[in-house]
Formats: structure tokens, C-alpha cells, sequence
């Protein structure tokens, strides 16, 4: 092998040597070289990271590959370490790229904008100067150097991705929630009578409508109305003056909107949940509280019985002096809600120290989020890719903000956002009453994108 190679290197020096002549290098002027265009298709760049002993090789191409793709099934890492099943990476019905409408936005699957009618064109997923780069330890002496982890990229990463179901996640994925709680009116705070889990001494006396008798030398007849929704809070007692006493069944309120925006991080191998971090629960409880107005009042009992100055506006009057009491309790029900253990309030401690400790249990609360809610990825990403890695503690690839694990592994940072948009029932109810936000589904999100011209949904 020596030999041929030798010989091979003296040949290319003699056809060197006699066209030297021929062919040697002359001057080019400016106007001469004006006209001298260039550009090699693939680059080759190495980066040494010592602190991990590992040397990064990165053969890249310059060019622009736009993709519209569906993967009716992508499983990476199946069995093995991960057992019978068990998949490093597990997504079902997945689409690179989609169908646009007349707005040229993606089209949602089961929208009203989901019509054949409105199909127009498709959006690609475009992967800009996409490259392999290959993670080498050992690298000084090839009797030790070996190739530990492979990663496929892009320099830069942009469009849309959907997702049917995503069943399995290793890697790392970090985006922004948006939680926005939208402002309703007549709104009772406890459950509704007949529905599943409400107790009878929790029923809200605005469960349907009812003609509240207000006489104190006969009757007086007001027309209550059915409230709209439902919080789902246990009952308890507001206030009580001694004439009147007020229960949170006894009243429906009308509330404010509030909005929050917070962190998603998923770091680790086979997860199915992301960790929604600074979401304020404490602090949206007690802006939520703040923005309340007593709408309706019937206090007394029994429950058709009202207490002639138990009045809507009367309540009112005395709200500033029930809304810690208010925010704490509401506070203490999602944390039960949630699976949380309710602090015990010191004997001299204030309603107001209390109701901080409770914000700050709230706030500090990390709510789970099951990924197969996330069906829409709208990606731009300078560090979008793939990775094959083998070292037992991982792989920070150049550019990555963590180390992704050993297996097969996505890198997804800044590429989403989750857009919460519900009412205060809703979140309320799933909170403190069904146990779905403790369960990571606080809330359902859009469905995936259309890929498909036509009326199939995958295709």
C-alpha cells in the first residue's frame, strides 16, 4: 500500500514538473478578476472543545434545502437499553412544511378555515447550509480516536413543523407560554348541581334560574339568573355581619382577563412532559381576585331564600375588606388541586403573611404539560438538529445550551410557543376541581397543521 502511494505522489510531481511551463500562474488585474466568481459547494471546519476532550468536525453545505415532508412514523432508539417499545424519539404523523390558505398562514386541521376552497399553497420548512458533524474523542492519535456521536443540522432552521402525537421526546426543547385568561361574567364560584364530583353542600344557587323571595313582610319577588359557568371551588364562608351571612355558593361574579408568559424546558431522554416554569400561579390568582365585582347576591337560607339586605351592591361595598380572604382561599384550592400540601397559618400570623406564603408556594410551582398536547412547532433555530450520540453522559454539540443524552436526540431551543387561551372556568375547573392540570392538561392545544392538498389529513 506504501508503494502505490508513493508512487502515486512521484507521478502527480512529474506531470507537475513538465506543465509547469504550460500552465503557471500569471497576474490578474482588478478588472480581470471582477469577472472571477467562486464558491466551494461543501466546507469543512473543526472545533476543539477541551473541556470535554472532543474534537468537532462539521462538513457542511452551502445551499439552501427547502422541505415539505409528512413521516407517517418517526421511531429512533427503539428497544435495546430502552426495553420493548421504549423509543428514544416517537412521533407519529409528522410534518415538515404546510398547506396555506388565502391569509397565507398554515392552514389548522378541523378549522373553519380547513376547506379545499381555501387551499392555496404550500409553506416549506427550509433548512439553511444544512451539515453533518461528527463529535471525535481521542483525536490526537488515530490508535485511540474514535467517533463518538453524529449530529445532522443547519445553520439556520425555519418554518412550520406538526406534530400528530407526540408520544416520546429525548433531547432538549425550550419554548414561551403565553397564558391568557379571558374575562367572563356571571360566574358562580362553586359547582353546578347534577355535574360529576359537585357535592350537595358545594351547589351554586345560580345552578339554574330562580325567583329569590326577598320579603321581610311578604314576598318580594328578583329574578336570579343561571350563572354562565362554573369555578368548582368547594363552598366556604366569605363574611359573616351577624344580619347576613355570605357563602361563595350564595353569589356569581363578573372577572377580569389576565395574561402571563412563562418558560417551557424539556431536558432529558424518553420524556413525555415539559415543565412549565414562572407561570405566576399565585400572582394570577390575586389578579384575577383584584378585578372581580360581585354580579349577583342571595344570601340566606334555604336556598330560594334571600336576605333582604344581602343586596349585589351591598357585597360590593364590602369587597375590599374580603379580597385577601378571597385570594387566599382560592389560592389554598388550587394548591389541593394540584396535589400540593396547604401550609398551616401561624396563630399570629396575619391573612395577609399567609396569603404571601401561598403565592409564593404557587409561583414556585413547575405545572407539568403532557407533549401530546403540542401539535403546532412554528421553528427559527440556529441550532435545530438531530444527534446520535454514544458517550453515557452526553453530548454538548457547539452551540447547544445543554448536553443532549446518549441515543437519539432533538435539539428544539426558542422553537415553539404554546399559546393558552381559555376561559377562567376552564383553567379554573381543571386546577381545582377534574385534577387535569395536575395531569399536564391544564388545557388542549390546535391540532396539527394540514400537509395535505385535499381533504385527507395526512397524507
Amino acid at each position: 500500500m506504501k508503494k502505490i502511494i508513493l508512487a502515486t505522489i512521484a507521478a502527480l510531481v512529474l506531470v507537475l514538473g513538465m506543465t509547469k511551463m504550460s500552465y503557471a500562474m500569471t497576474t490578474l488585474d482588478d478588472e480581470s478578476l471582477s469577472d472571477v466568481t467562486g464558491q466551494a459547494l461543501f466546507s469543512l471546519v473543526k472545533e476543539t472543545d477541551s473541556t470535554q476532550g472532543l474534537d468537532f468536525f462539521k462538513l457542511g453545505l452551502q445551499a439552501e434545502l427547502s422541505l415539505n415532508t409528512n413521516i407517517k412514523s418517526l421511531q429512533l432508539g427503539c428497544g435495546g437499553d430502552n426495553g420493548a417499545g421504549g423509543c428514544d424519539i416517537d412521533i407519529s404523523n409528522l410534518s415538515f412544511g404546510c398547506v396555506t390558505g388565502s391569509s397565507g398562514s398554515c392552514i389548522t386541521l378541523g378549522s373553519t378555515q380547513d376547506t379545499v376552497a381555501n387551499q392555496t399553497a404550500l409553506k416549506d420548512f427550509v433548512l439553511t447550509n444544512p451539515f453533518f458533524q461528527f463529535a471525535i474523542k481521542g483525536g490526537s492519535s488515530a490508535a485511540t480516536r474514535q467517533v463518538v456521536g453524529v449530529r445532522l443540522g443547519a445553520e439556520k432552521a425555519e418554518g412550520p413543523m406538526s406534530i400528530g402525537t407526540l408520544n416520546s421526546f429525548s433531547g432538549y426543547l425550550t419554548g414561551v407560554t403565553n397564558l391568557n385568561i379571558l374575562a367572563q361574567n356571571r360566574i358562580a364560584v362553586t359547582c353546578q348541581a347534577g355535574t360529576i364530583g359537585c357535592a350537595a353542600a358545594d351547589q351554586s344557587k345560580y345552578s339554574t334560574d330562580f325567583l329569590g323571595d326577598y320579603g321581610l313582610f311578604g314576598h318580594d319577588y328578583k329574578q336570579q339568573y343561571a350563572a354562565t359557568g362554573f369555578l368548582g371551588v368547594k363552598d366556604a364562608e366569605i363574611t359573616n355581619l351577624g344580619l347576613i351571612a355570605v357563602r361563595y355558593r350564595d353569589l356569581t361574579i363578573n372577572t377580569a382577563a389576565a395574561s402571563k408568559s412563562a418558560n417551557v424546558t424539556a431536558n432529558g431522554t424518553r420524556l413525555t412532559q415539559v415543565s412549565i416554569s414562572n407561570l405566576g400561579l399565585g400572582d394570577i390568582v390575586n389578579n384575577v381576585v383584584e378585578g372581580l365585582e360581585i354580579d349577583q347576591l342571595c344570601a340566606g337560607d334555604p336556598g330560594d331564600k334571600c336576605n333582604a339586605i344581602g343586596t349585589a351592591g351591598i357585597a360590593g361595598t364590602l369587597m375590599p375588606l374580603l379580597k385577601t380572604g378571597i385570594k387566599n382561599y382560592m389560592k389554598e384550592q388550587t394548591l389541593i388541586g394540584l396535589g400540593q400540601a396547604v401550609p398551616t397559618q401561624g396563630a399570629l400570623e396575619t391573612d395577609s403573611k399567609y396569603g404571601d406564603k401561598l403565592t409564593t408556594l404557587l409561583n414556585n410551582y413547575n405545572l407539568p404539560y403532557n407533549l401530546s398536547n403540542v401539535h403546532q412547532l412554528e421553528v427559527s433555530s440556529s441550532n435545530f438538529g438531530i444527534a446520535l450520540t454514544s458517550l453515557l453522559g452526553g453530548i454538548q454539540y457547539p452551540g447547544y445550551a445543554a448536553k443532549v443524552g446518549r441515543g437519539w436526540s432533538m435539539y428544539l431551543e426558542k422553537a415553539f410557543t404554546l399559546d393558552i387561551t381559555d376561559s377562567l372556568t376552564n383553567l379554573m375547573s381543571n386546577m381545582v376541581q377534574n385534577g387535569q392540570a395536575a395531569a399536564g392538561n391544564i388545557t388542549t392545544l390546535a391540532p396539527a397543521y394540514r400537509n395535505c392538498f385535499g381533504s385527507l389529513n395526512f397524507c
